[in-house]
């Protein structure tokens, strides 16, 4: 794995801007020393202690094209409301425990719930978008509200009319004539 590792830095260096001058070739199938992304996402991170801390939920390049950080989703349920932590990209290192590929750093799950979550562009923008929302819903319920107290006033006035309408005209029905 750490071959692997190895192969994906020089990898990110060789499609570095300075490489991207050379003709286009397209490549049939991958080779022994490279690494696909899809390979890390879901990989089990295990805390020092040997115990699964998360799993790679995503990777962060720089604008050179090499990984940065790891993002280990940690905690939620079957990898439903996880938190999302970042932490450099040598910060964890690859083993294989019991055949399996994993992914060691030095943290215990409680410390990694108590890191600050990793928030993304999108993430930021979606929570502009989400408090512009919110604003919006709230002035448009202040109106809905002001409307259905005014039709709720106009209501009552009516129903009062009808009913002192309906008064009067049972008081008239019910007069003894004369």
């Amino acid at each position: 794995m750490k071959t692997t590792l190895a192969a994906l830095t020089a990898l990110m260096i060789a499609v570095s801007p300075a490489a991207a001058q050379a003709p286009l070739t397209f490549m049939e199938m991958q080779n022994n020393t490279e690494v696909l992304g899809t390979d890390f996402f879901g990989t089990p991170v295990n805390g020092k202690d040997g115990q699964q801390v998360g799993k790679i939920a995503n990777l962060v390049f720089d604008q050179n094209g090499r990984i940065e950080l790891v993002v280990v989703g940690v905690g939620g349920f079957l990898g439903v409301a996880a938190k999302e932590v970042a932490v450099p990209f040598d910060a964890v290192k690859p083993e294989v425990v019991a055949g399996k590929h994993v992914f060691v750093i030095d943290a215990t799950k409680d410390q990694l719930k108590a890191a600050p979550a990793y928030k993304t562009l999108n993430d930021q923008a979606l929570a502009e978008r989400m408090k512009d929302w919110r604003e919006k819903a709230q002035a448009s319920w202040a109106d809905v509200k002001v409307r259905a107290s005014k039709a709720y006033e106009e209501a009552k006035e009516k129903a009062e009319d009808v009913k002192d309408r309906a008064s009067k005209a049972y008081e008239e029905a019910t007069k003894p004539k004369q």
